[in-house]
Formats: C-alpha cells, structure tokens, sequence
C-alpha cells in the first residue's frame, strides 16, 4: 500500500485504491508498447489524509498493469501543471515518448489557439476535481487529431487526464448530420405529404407537400392534434388504429397502407393513401406518416376497372377462344371459348405448355416458326394450324396472334384468338368436291349418251349382219368380238350413267338382306372360288327405300374391288347391322350433306393389301385407279347411287391390314313416323 509520501505512480507499482477508480472501470484491451519506466523527480507535496486500508479480500490490485494497459492515454499532472506519468497509449496518441512527455506540462500538447483555454480548464480542474473538454491534440509530427479528455483529482496536488481519440465518432456524427440534411431535404422535396407524430399524436413535423395537400401551415401545423386531419365520421377508428400501433411500437415498424378520407383545413375531404411507420425513441413511440392524395390515381382505377369489367365481359362472352400465354408457352389466360373449343376447363390449361395440351406432334415445327417470329415482334400473325381436343380428336384453327408488350417495351406475352375452322374446312372441302363431281358428272351423262347413240348403231348393224345367211366362220368370229366390245362399252355406259345420277332409278321399299341373298350366287361366281365368302347378316333389318338392281350393282362392285385387292387370294365379309351416326361419324363419310341419325349398314371388307390415307381420299373420283386394266369407274358410280339414295360410304383401311366399307342407307321413312292413334268409335245408343 502506497503512503502520502510515495503517492506519485509509477515508483512502487501502487497507488491508493481510491485514486485509481477512473482506471478500474476502463476497457482491459492490451496496449501494443511495453511498460515504461518511472520518472526520476518526485512531488514536492505529500498527500493529506488517512490512508485506506488495502481490500480485505487478501489481493493487491495491480493499478500499475492496469494503467500501463489502458486502451485509452492517460496523463498524470502534478499541481504546477507538469506532467509526472504518461501510459503507452499517451505515446502513442501523442507520438512523443515517455521521457518527452515527462519534461513537458499542460497546454504543450494543444494547438496554439487553445493553449490559454488549456490553462483555464487546469485552473478549473483545480477547484472542482473533475473536468471535460473537447479540444484538438496536436501531436509531435504536426498532425492534429480531435480528442475528448476527462480530468479528475487524485490527491491533493496530483491530477490524471484520460485522453480519447474522437475522430471515428465526430466522423459518424458528421455522417449522421449530412444524412439527416440530406434526409430532410428530401422530405422538403418529396411529392407526398411528410408528417411526423409523438405518442400523444401531436404533430412534430411537417414538409411543404402536407402543407400544400392539408391547406395548414407548418408553423399551424405544429403541435397540432392528428384527430384535425380525419374527418369526425372516422376519428373513433382511426384513433383505435392509434393506439394499437403505439403499444406494438417496434414489433411492426412499417404498418399497412391503407386509404382512406383526410379533412382539409377549408372543410372540404380528400381520398388519401397514407403509408405510417411506428418507431421508438427514448422509449416513446413516434409516428411518421407518408400521405398522397388519392384523388387522380382512384379516379384512374375507377375507369380501368370499368374498362376491365367491360373487357371481361367481352372475352367471357365472346365466341372465339382467347388465349394468353406467356414468353414460356404456357397458358396464363383461358376464356370459356376456349374450354369448350378444346375441351378443357379452366384450371386444367392453366400453367400447361401448349405443346403439351393443344400443339400435336406433327404440327410442332410449323407451330414454333409462328411462335418465334411472334417474340420476335411480329404484330401481324396469322396463321391455320392443326389441333388436337382433349379428347384426342383433331380440329383445323385459325389464330389470330399478336404479342403483348409491358411499358418497356419489353415482350412479356402472347394473346390469340382462336376459331374453330373444321366445319369451314370441311364444308369448304365438300363444296369443291361437290362442284368437281358436277362438272364430271355433266360431261359423263353427255360422253355417255353421245357415245350411247354410237353404240346402238355399231351394236344394231352387228345383229344385222349376223342375220345375213351363209357368211364365212372368220366372219363371224369378228362380229363377236365386236358384240364383246360392245357389251363392255355398254357397262362404261351404264357406269358412267349412274355416276352422272341420269341413269334408271326406280326405288321401292326394300329388305337389304333380302338383295343380298338374291345377289350372293351371282356375286360368288364373280368373284371366284380362291375367294371365300362369308355372311353374316343381321335379323330384324328395318326396311331401306332403294332400287334393287342398283344396290345389287354397289355390292357387286365393292366385292369386285376386294377380289382385285388379294390377288392371292383371301376372304370377303358381307354383314349387315343398324347404326347410329353422330356429326363427326357423319362427317368422314362422303358424300358430306347427310345427316346424323340411325341408318342400316352393309359392310364388305377383305384381307387384301389394303390402301394408304391419300389413295382413301380419291377412290370416288371418277377415272382414278391403281389397277392395271382399270378404268376408275366402278366407285365412281357407287358414288353416283349412293347420292340417288341419300346414302353414304365411309372407308377404313391400313396397308397390309386389309380394307373394311361401310355403305349406310337412311330407314324408310314411313318406319320412323310414329303411327297415330285411331280416335274411338262411339257407340251407337
């Protein structure tokens, strides 16, 4: 333990407890210098007063490593002003030594024009015990730093400075005060009213928008209730919102926008969109406000709800599909046109691409070429594709596309609108078959009757010159060869006539069973023995309204054609049933103009080769063959009944797989009339 005459620090490594209070609540971070020796001149004054007694915990406190230690500079000062201990961290902070500082004395470590302010704040120190100043410490090289210095007495002639380098916290604090500069000038210039509130709703700031917004001043508005700006209808809920964000201050620092209705100075309200943050200082909540007038911008909503309102009701409406899709392909909108084009609801075909839900495979390429010219900016697509339904039928469309820009510019989208054009197709198709038919069969009826007449003549001179008597053999080997000749034109006659629908037609009520049984013998000497045929006819057939010989002729025909499609051989099914044909059964018949409903059905098939989908499409034309020898009638002219009939044909057949035909005759009609009901006699009394 120190004695008052060896007070001074730094000789024995002690000093009185009560001396060093400053030092023990100081950081323990380690100085980077090593200890410094003791200064050789002592004070002149002895300390007065009792001497305390060490601590009774038995441990001597080692103030000196403390004071060596100290993260901060500390200097000792006796009472004339000169310094008699300095630390590591005063060498440091001042770049003078240990020995340099020792020989010199207050204000020495100052700039110039504080030194007499220095030499006040000693005396000061002196009558007081304890001072604080800030100042500027000028160290040894000339630089000059900002330090915050507290001075304290320790004995009755021995004082201590604690020195801190200042200069991080007066820079934050000039960080912190541009950026509040900085902070209110924009809230000066903001557009949007600025207003700043206490917990008890008093306003404390108040930028020039909320004075141009509110019609107050912000010499007014200051210190002036919040409850002034709402009107008195919303006041009770506003102020319930209030207090509710003051006692969660801190736990929701950005509160909810809302809108609502502010109160102006003149009375008159305002739609307004207020933005509050709730935060705390000192304790207290504070409130700071963000209010736009709302007026524009509602009025704004107001008229694009309407034009969306009207929008939707127009895509929901509308007849076409509309479809928007994003830069990804996939569905983002899908209207109920579109649901019932492609047979999927709403919220199946959102999110799907649209290779994956409408695009068949073999559509793909000619689908991606549209699709990248579209994000490439092609305002103008259209284009008809192939599609297929959700139940894998196939449809034709015709899509009208444009691409959908956000206000960048910047493709965000594609919208289409799409028309179901099947029905135009195939209509389409129909009326260019129709016409192509009625211009051959207008030149068939007129070949036919021309090349008739010529016939008769050729055919009625052979009966002549066979009735001449005693004419050589080899002439009459020539006149049947003429009359063979003539046998096969009069059949391309007679062909080409029913094809041209001028032939004979005499229908009547008939049994289609029935034909086929009288035909069958003659069919099966036709078609030859290498061929089997087989039968399976359907009981109860409703009767059909048809010429006999000419139902005899399609059968012949059609039985005819599946002989010359097995060559090697094979076998030839006839069967008869009753169907019923729904619209898309009826439209890959042909011809086209039939109508659905329940028909009786003959269907001849074979094991034969079989035909691919573009001869299918043209086995009707007239002239057309695949065979050898073959003229292309025969179909033809089961066309040609077909339309006296009012009947129609539908062909399946795959190479290799054989060839199955489908002949469908309307039910008489008399069958379909319902029979009414004969009234009752009445009895004679």
């Amino acid at each position: 333990m120190a004695t008052p005459e060896s007070v001074k620090p730094g000789l024995n490594g002690s000093l009185h407890a009560a001396d060093w209070s400053i030092i023990n609540g100081m950081g323990t971070r380690r100085s980077q210098h090593g200890r410094v020796h003791a200064p050789t001149r002592r004070p002149t004054t002895r300390r007065r007063g009792p001497v305390k007694s060490p601590p009774r915990s038995g441990r001597i406190i080692d103030y000196q490593g403390l004071f060596e230690q100290a993260p901060d500079a500390i200097l000792v000062v006796d009472s004339k002003g000169h310094y008699i201990n300095a630390n590591p961290a005063a060498c440091v902070l001042t770049g003078h030594t240990r020995d340099e500082l020792l020989q010199m004395r207050i204000g020495d470590l100052t700039i110039p024009s504080e030194r007499t302010r220095s030499a006040e704040r000693f005396d000061l120190l002196q009558k007081t015990g304890r001072t604080r100043s800030d100042h500027i410490l000028q160290r040894k090289d000339g630089t000059q730093v900002p330090v915050e210095a507290h001075a304290i007495k320790l004995g009755d002639r021995t004082y201590q400075t604690v020195i801190r380098d200042i200069t991080e916290r007066l820079d934050s604090q000039q960080e912190l005060q541009r950026s509040l500069d900085a902070y209110s000038t924009l809230v000066d210039l903001c557009h949007a009213a600025v207003i700043a509130a206490d917990s008890k709703g008093r306003i404390t700031s108040w930028n020039p928008a909320a004075e141009a917004l509110f019609g107050y001043s912000a010499k007014e508005a200051g210190g002036m209730s919040i409850t002034k700006l709402i009107p008195r209808r919303l006041r009770r809920k506003h102020l319930s919102g209030f207090r509710r964000h003051a006692d969660s201050a801190g736990e929701e620092p950005f509160g909810r926008t809302i809108y609502t209705e502010a109160l102006r100075k003149d009375g008159t309200e305002v739609p307004i969109e207020i933005s509050v943050a709730v935060g705390r200082q000192a304790d207290t909540p504070v409130f700071t406000a963000v209010v736009r007038d709302f007026t524009e911008h509602r009025d704004m909503i107001e008229k694009l709800n309407d034009a969306l309102q009207r929008l939707q009701f127009h895509v929901v409406r509308m007849p076409l599909a509309y479809i928007v899709w994003d830069t990804d392909f996939r569905v983002v909108e899908w209207n109920p046109a579109a649901e019932r084009t492609f047979g999927y609801a709403k919220n199946e075909a959102l999110g799907k691409h649209a290779y994956d839900l409408i695009v068949p495979p073999d559509a793909v390429s000619a689908v991606e070429a549209v699709w990248f010219d579209l994000l490439k900016g092609d305002t103008s697509s259209h284009s008809i594709n192939a599609n297929v339904r959700r139940d894998g039928s196939r449809l034709t469309c015709e899509w009208f596309n444009t691409p959908l820009r956000d206000s960048a510019g910047r493709i965000r989208g594609v919208a289409s609108m799409v028309m179901d054009v099947s029905k135009r197709e195939a209509m389409e198709a129909q009326i260019r078959n129709a016409q192509k038919l009625e211009s051959l069969g207008v030149m068939a009826s007129g070949i036919a009757h021309d090349f008739n007449s010529s016939l008769m003549i050729i055919l009625g001179n052979t009966a002549l010159l066979r009735s001449v008597k005693g004419l050589p053999a080899g002439a009459i080997e020539h006149i049947e060869l003429i009359e063979e000749a003539g046998s096969r034109a009069d059949m391309l006659i007679k062909h080409l006539l029913a094809y041209s629908r001028t032939g004979r037609h005499n229908p009547q009520p008939t049994d289609l069973n029935t034909v086929i049984q009288d035909a069958i013998k003659f069919v099966r000497s036709s078609i030859g023995k290498q061929h089997d045929l087989k039968l399976r006819l359907a009981d109860g057939l409703a009767t059909i309204l048809a010429d006999r010989s000419q139902v005899e002729q399609i059968l012949l025909n059609l039985c005819l054609n599946a002989r010359e499609a097995m060559a090697d051989g094979g076998a030839i099914g006839i069967t008869t049933r009753h169907a019923e044909l729904t619209a898309a059964d009826v439209a890959r018949c042909v011809p086209h103009d039939s109508r659905p409903g329940r028909y009786v059905v003959m269907v001849v098939t074979d094991t034969g080769c079989g035909m691919d989908e573009g001869t299918v499409t043209r086995v009707f034309d007239p002239f057309f063959t695949t065979k050898v020898e073959g003229h292309g009638l025969g179909l033809a002219a089961v066309l040609g009944i077909l339309r006296q009939h009012n009947a129609m044909v539908m062909i399946d057949s795959t190479p290799g797989a054989g060839t199955e035909v489908q002949v469908f005759f309307p039910i008489h009609q008399e069958e379909t009339k319902p029979k009414r009901r004969q009234p009752a006699r009445k009895r004679r009394s």
